[in-house]
């Protein structure tokens, strides 16, 4: 009876300890990301360019307003573009679907959109839902890694463990019948003013590639809410 009781002291200090490593690893991450500059920042356009699985390039432009509404849009092969999300409703109009008209986005398109930018760190407005895992393996380096559950993801984050800058994000579906997984990589960074800014993002799915460069950055730029809103009569 003794052991046992001192058995669950061990696992229950183990948890405690744990838990406050994943707290402590967390500060440092939101400060490598400049959260606290981030916090108040309420809109970011970005130019740059997306590019596809064949390294074709096209022109892009960004728009993000707080709290999650993103807007994509551009020129490929001389025609229009647009992708956005109001952070509920996810749409598109692009000349690589089979029909060239304003239409809800898969769920693969979903989770791309809503990952291409985030007001610093990712983990930052779900940071009091987290479950800190320790160490994981990603393309054989370990990482400190979070696990965020929701509704319909499964989200694992992957921070490094010298400069607590986060580098890869695995997003799940938790959808019934064919589970779909993405994974986001952001390889290099870059400061801007003090901010922590991704100088491309990539993602891979089970059948897609997608990379979105980010040339200039422009805060504070203010946004219309009908940009991120699905036309009328669709």
């Amino acid at each position: 009876m003794v052991r046992q009781f001192f058995i669950v002291i061990l696992v229950l200090t183990s948890q405690a300890l744990m838990a406050q490593e994943g707290k402590d690893i967390l500060r440092k991450h939101f400060k490598a990301h400049g959260q606290d500059l981030w916090k108040e920042m309420n809109s970011v356009i970005v130019d740059g360019k997306w590019v596809d699985a064949d390294y074709h390039s096209y022109p892009m432009k960004l728009t993000y307003k707080y709290p999650g509404k993103i807007r994509l849009e551009g020129t490929y092969q001389n025609k229009r573009f647009a992708e956005a999300t109001d952070g509920q409703l996810s749409w598109i109009i692009a000349p690589w679907k089979p029909r060239y008209e304003v239409q809800l986005m898969s769920t693969a398109e979903e989770i791309v959109i809503k990952n291409s930018f985030s007001r610093g760190s990712p983990l930052y407005p779900v940071k009091d839902h987290l479950t800190f895992l320790g160490l994981s393996d990603m393309e054989g380096i370990l990482y400190y890694t979070y696990l965020m559950e929701e509704a319909s993801f499964r989200r694992t984050f992957y921070i490094d463990q010298k400069d607590f800058r986060l580098y890869y994000e695995k997003i799940e579906s938790k959808f019934d019948g064919t589970p779909i997984s993405v994974l986001k990589t952001i390889e290099k960074y870059k400061q801007y003013n003090g901010l922590l800014v991704p100088t491309a993002v990539y993602f891979k799915g089970d059948d897609f590639e997608r990379e979105l460069v980010f040339d200039e950055i422009y805060v504070g730029m203010g946004a219309n809410d009908d940009l991120f809103q699905m036309p009328n009569g669709q």
